[in-house]
C-alpha cells in the first residue's frame, strides 16, 4: 500500500518574527492533500493572508466540494484584493490518491517539481482555467513508490533576482540544482536549497521561503482487531480478514482473543499476568504480534498517544502492552480497526465510569480523531 510522506522545510524572511507562507498536510481515506500558500507582503498580514487561505483549502477539501472547484473558488474570491483591502495569497495545492494518481492547481505560484529515481523534473501546467477573473494552472500525473513532488514559494523560485538571475532561478534553476544534489535524503536536500537560495540572493532571506514534497513509500500498516462481532456467524468473516492483513496484527481484547484463536487454528497462552492496572494482561497467539485485554486497554494508549516517546522511554526497561501498542500505533503510517459490536454488559458497571474507562466504541471514534489529527489514515470496519 502507498503512504505519502510529507516534509516542509521554511525560512523566515529576515528581520520578520513571522512567516508569510502557511504550509497543510491533509489526509482523507481516499487521498492526501498538501497545500502551500503564500500571503502577499510578508510579516503579520502575509502571514494572516497565507493561514486564512491554506484553511479555507483545507475546509474545502474536507467537503464535498470538488477539488478542482475548491481551488477555483479561492483563486476566484482572491480578485478582491486587486481593488479592495483584502487579504491576498498565492497558492499550490496537489491531491494525491491512494494509487499514486494526482491532480495540481498553481494559482500565482511556481510550477512544482517532481522527483523520479533521483532526477528532477518541471510539471508544466497542462492548461488553464479561468476562476472568474482569474487563472488556475491544472496539471495530472503520477508518483510511484520513490517519487517526490515538491512545492514551494517564490521565495525559491525568485531567489537571485537583482543578484545575478534576471526572474530569480525559476522552477528550471531548483531542477538542475536538485539533479547536481541528487545523492542528497529529501530532508537534507531542503535545506541544502534554503542555503542556496540564501547564498545566491547576497546571503540574506530576502523573502519568506518555503519548500514542501510528498514521497510516495511503502506504508507501514497496524490492524486492531477488538471486540466479539454482534453476530457470531461473523466471527469466521471477522478473523479471516485479520489473519490475512499486512503489517503488524494485535488482539485487544480477552474474548477476542479466544475467537481469533478458535479460527485461525491456534493455541491461546497466557504470557504475563496483569501487573497493575496500568499493565493489562498479556497474551500469545502464533502469528499475531500482540495480544491483550481489550477496552481498558485502548482508553490507556488513547490517554497516553499525546506523550512524546522520549517521555515515556523509562517504560521501554520492561514493557507493558500499553507501551507496545503505544510504539506500534506511533510507527504506523496505515491503521486499521476491525471492530466487533456485541455489547459487553460488565463494561456498563458504574466501576468502569468511576475510573474514566470509556465504551470500546466511543474510544475507538476518539482514536480515529486523535490519529488523523496526527497525520495517519484510518479506517474503522464493524462487524
Amino acid at each position: 500500500m502507498n503512504f505519502f510522506e510529507n516534509t516542509v522545510y521554511q525560512e523566515i524572511k529576515d528581520h520578520q518574527l513571522v512567516c508569510g507562507d502557511a504550509v497543510r498536510c491533509l489526509r482523507k481515506n481516499q487521498a492526501t492533500y498538501l497545500i502551500l500558500c503564500d500571503g502577499v507582503g510578508s510579516g503579520i498580514y502575509a502571514n494572516i493572508a497565507a493561514i486564512t487561505c491554506v484553511d479555507r483549502l483545507t475546509e474545502l477539501c474536507s467537503s464535498n466540494v470538488a477539488f478542482k472547484d475548491a481551488c477555483c473558488m479561492v483563486a476566484e474570491s482572491m480578485h478582491r484584493a486587486r481593488t479592495q483591502e483584502f487579504p491576498f495569497a498565492a497558492f499550490t495545492a496537489v491531491r494525491v490518491l491512494r494509487d499514486g494518481h494526482y491532480a495540481l492547481y498553481t494559482y500565482e505560484s511556481p510550477q512544482p517539481v517532481v522527483i523520479r529515481n533521483g532526477r528532477a523534473e518541471v510539471v508544466e501546467a497542462e492548461r488553464f482555467l479561468n476562476a472568474g477573473y482569474e487563472i488556475v494552472g491544472e496539471s495530472f500525473g503520477e508518483l510511484d513508490q520513490g517519487d517526490s513532488i515538491l512545492i514551494f514559494s517564490d521565495g525559491v523560485s525568485q531567489a537571485g533576482l537583482g543578484t545575478g538571475y534576471n526572474f530569480g532561478i525559476g522552477s528550471e534553476g531548483l531542477a538542475d540544482f536538485i539533479n547536481d544534489n541528487r545523492a542528497l535524503p529529501l530532508e537534507a536536500l531542503l535545506r541544502k536549497i534554503c542555503q542556496m537560495t540564501k547564498k545566491i540572493s547576497g546571503n540574506r532571506v530576502k523573502d519568506d521561503t518555503s519548500l514542501a514534497a510528498l514521497t510516495n513509500r511503502e506504508a507501514r500498516e497496524l490492524t486492531i482487531i477488538t471486540g466479539p462481532p454482534s453476530n457470531r456467524a461473523k466471527d469466521k468473516e471477522f478473523v479471516q480478514r485479520f489473519a490475512s492483513a499486512k503489517g503488524v496484527r494485535v488482539v485487544c481484547g480477552s474474548t477476542t482473543a479466544d475467537i481469533v484463536a478458535k479460527h485461525m487454528g491456534k493455541e491461546l497462552q497466557y504470557k504475563k499476568p496483569s501487573q497493575s492496572f496500568s499493565a493489562p494482561p498479556e497474551y500469545s497467539i502464533e502469528g499475531v504480534d500482540l495480544t491483550t485485554e481489550g477496552a481498558i486497554m485502548l482508553n490507556q494508549v488513547y490517554n497516553i498517544l499525546d506523550e512524546a516517546p522520549e517521555n515515556i522511554s523509562e517504560m521501554a526497561s520492561n514493557p507493558s502492552p500499553v507501551f507496545k501498542l503505544y510504539n506500534y500505533i506511533r510507527q504506523a503510517d496505515v491503521i486499521t480497526f476491525l471492530h466487533g459490536r456485541a455489547v459487553n454488559d460488565a463494561h456498563q458497571d458504574l466501576v468502569f465510569k468511576q475510573v474514566g474507562v470509556r465504551p470500546r466504541q466511543l474510544t475507538l471514534s476518539l482514536l480515529q480523531k486523535k490519529l488523523e489529527d496526527m497525520g495517519k489514515f484510518v479506517t474503522i470496519s464493524n462487524y
